[in-house]
């Protein structure tokens, strides 16, 4: 059961930082997987895997000679 959100207000700009820093030290190693491969996921969904290139170089005349 997840927990639900809450709008959390913190004193200085380090806040968010040290709170996801204690979040993320209670998970569990399996937790830490699943949670690694869900961005894994949705960095694929959103920048798609490049396309292979052809590893050759060619080397041709320029068109304007």
């Amino acid at each position: 059961m997840e927990k639900k959100k809450r709008i959390v207000f913190y004193d200085n700009l380090n806040g968010p930082h040290e709170a996801q820093v204690r979040e993320n030290a209670a998970l569990t190693p399996e937790q830490c997987w699943a949670a690694f491969q869900r961005m894994k996921r949705l960095h694929e969904f959103l920048f798609k895997r490049p396309e292979k290139r052809a590893e050759r170089i060619l080397i041709e005349k320029p068109s304007w000679k």
